[in-house]
């Protein structure tokens, strides 16, 4: 019964709660994010062609929980898009 309770404390205590852990967290949870993940399930060919699509939505979603938790100022350069 004392190992449990200390794993348990040892587990609590490894985690990483800064605003940057919760937001990478947070990415998935992004409707964008989601959709596409859910479009390539099973889907190899999709996978390839919309990989560069679903790092810029993860990218976008995890700026704008930054953003909301004013870590990072809103502004700057915008991403680059691909052609």
């Amino acid at each position: 019964m004392r190992w449990a309770a200390l794993l348990l404390l040892l587990a609590g205590c490894a985690r990483d709660d800064t605003p940057q852990d919760a937001c990478e967290h947070q990415v998935y949870q992004d409707p964008v994010v989601k959709e596409l993940i859910i479009k390539g399930a099973g889907n190899q060919s999709f996978q390839r062609e919309s990989e560069d699509i679903l790092a810029q939505a993860k990218q976008r979603a995890r700026l704008t929980c930054l953003q909301g938790r004013g870590i990072v100022k809103p502004g700057g350069v915008e991403m680059q898009h691909p052609l």
